[in-house]
């Protein structure tokens, strides 16, 4: 992991801690880094971060007490 990608993904912690408040920081962090390792092998890196974070977000779904949006 270079120090980007490391900076990166504490931003997706950071991100993800303040969407889930219910959800200590320590498992967060862990759910980042388990998730950040099945991106091990990708060969463009500009984006795993951000596929980390999204995949998170449809792993864990609306946080509670949020109002899903609206399909179009």
């Amino acid at each position: 992991m270079t120090t980007h990608e490391n900076q990166q993904l504490d931003e997706v912690i950071e991100r993800l801690t303040i969407r889930y408040p219910t959800i200590a920081p320590a498992e967060i962090a862990d759910i980042v880094r388990h998730t950040y390792d099945h991106f091990a092998k990708a060969h463009v890196r500009d984006f795993v971060p951000l596929l980390v974070e999204h995949h998170i977000r449809d792993e864990l779904g609306t946080p509670t007490g949020e109002i899903p949006p609206i399909p179009d």
